[in-house]
């Protein structure tokens, strides 16, 4: 029993110090009660970037991707509860990034005639995008300035044009409106 709550003190000790080192690199963030970073030496945040609770930002770096990988948000960025990235072949996030709770992005994925091996291909996202909860995005699809993805949807291509997407696959349904 002595030896649980010991390897639970140590894990905590470890967490608490990551989380000190990246509040150290970048003072403006603000980390929620347990976010977990995966190989935080490949990600680089702009200022004022949320990471709220519960998230998992897994940068990659293992042998399993042959250390490859890294996770690069923008400025003033939101990500909400609850939300994993696996960053293994590279997501990149603009400025003023706003994800809603739950999403899920993937740059890197099982081969279906492999398994053994895996394929990466980077996931790119634009300036004011935002990603309502529930949303999945694949690996190699980019988000264009703009973008909007309604409530669970899936993105399995790019998203170029401002707009208001959903669906499964994620379709553009409303053009951007301009104030």
């Amino acid at each position: 029993m002595i030896r649980f709550y010991l390897k639970e003190i140590k894990k905590k000790f470890l967490q608490l110090e990551q989380e000190r080192k990246i509040l150290q690199k970048y003072p403006t963030t603000r980390l929620e009660p347990g976010v977990q970073i995966k190989s935080p030496q490949l990600l680089t945040l702009g200022r004022n970037v949320q990471i709220q609770k519960d998230s998992i930002l897994h940068c990659g770096g293992m042998a399993w991707s042959n250390g490859r990988g890294k996770i690069k948000i923008g400025d003033d960025a939101v990500i909400s509860p609850h939300c994993i990235f696996y960053g293994a072949g590279e997501i990149e996030i603009g400025d003023r990034f706003d994800c809603g709770p739950g999403c899920y992005i993937f740059s890197s994925r099982t081969d279906t005639e492999y398994t053994s091996e895996h394929v990466f291909d980077k996931v790119k996202i634009g300036n004011d995008v935002v990603l309502f909860a529930g949303c999945i995005l694949s690996p190699g699809v980019t988000l264009g300035d703009g973008v909007m993805v309604g409530a669970g949807s899936l993105v399995l291509n790019d998203l170029l044009e401002p707009g208001l997407y959903a669906g499964t696959p994620a379709k553009k349904i409303r053009p951007k409106s301009v104030k």
